[in-house]
């Protein structure tokens, strides 16, 4: 989890790097978050190339950095980007989807050369022995089981299996579709949670986190967020139910290793 939350500026970053030399990445953050942290995380671990980008929404927090990325030369095979409804997008004007800049990147994604595709419920990546990445979810905000929802609710809902241990990546999933998957899905379970939307109070609800039963919880947010009224439901029910927590605004990148010997975390500081 590449911290591009050291500012107040909150935004998602993830990066897996596989046993046979594969890397993917789950959102690549702001574009001035990517120019000063997630370009020098990459150029420092020697990264040149990303087989597979994952955009979990259309919000710029988590596609922005694409420009950077594809301006600096990181060679890109593919980026699953699903264009939102026109509609829906507009809702959010001024402060969130912006539906003329998500067709432009699209078209420079296009231009630069990577594969542009639509991500859906099912997609499989088999990695290696006893590792896999699933596609769970992947609502339009039109078509789902709760009626249209917001751009949020789009968020691509993605299961990492490694070595007997699960970890939840989930975007900033929100209160409508949350609560829909607590009482209707019976695999959320994860040994790791990736939580959604900063940890926001407009975020899942606490059956979503009953459901899940992580025993660990990531946090890509400004600590001053974290920290705030509008993350004090979530902060509280992870005190609550002794789960720990790593936030990225307080102890910068967070290293998750798995392997045949469990989990292993480390942090920045």
């Amino acid at each position: 989890m590449i911290n591009v939350n050291y500012s107040k500026q909150q935004a998602d970053a993830h990066l897996l790097q596989f046993p046979d030399g594969r890397v993917i990445m789950i959102d690549v953050g702001h574009g001035t978050t990517a120019e000063k942290a997630l370009i020098p995380w990459l150029e420092k671990n020697g990264i040149r190339t990303l087989d597979t980008i994952f955009i979990t929404h259309p919000h710029k927090d988590h596609y922005g950095g694409l420009d950077a990325l594809m301006a600096h030369g990181i060679a890109i095979k593919k980026i699953f980007f699903n264009l939102p409804d026109r509609d829906v997008c507009n809702r959010e004007i001024p402060w969130g989807c912006d539906y003329p800049d998500v067709v432009a990147m699209r078209n420079k994604i296009v231009h630069y050369g990577a594969q542009l595709k639509s991500a859906q419920a099912g997609l499989h990546y088999d990695m290696g022995t006893d590792i896999t990445l699933d596609i769970l979810y992947a609502f339009d905000a039109i078509h789902t089981p709760v009626g249209v929802t917001d751009i949020n609710d789009m968020s691509l809902v993605m299961m990492l299996k490694a070595y007997e241990k699960r970890i939840l990546f989930t975007g900033d999933l929100n209160k409508k579709i949350g609560s829909w998957l607590a009482t209707h899905d019976a695999d959320l379970k994860a040994d790791i949670l990736k939580v959604p939307h900063h940890g926001t109070e407009s975020t899942v609800p606490n059956s979503f986190f009953e459901a899940v039963q992580a025993k660990v919880a990531l946090v890509p947010a400004p600590l001053v967020l974290w920290l705030s009224k509008r993350s004090r439901r979530i902060r509280e029910w992870f005190i609550k139910h002794d789960v720990p927590v790593f936030v990225n605004g307080e102890k910068g990148n967070i290293q998750v290793r798995v392997d045949c010997n469990g989990v292993k975390i480390t942090t920045e500081r």
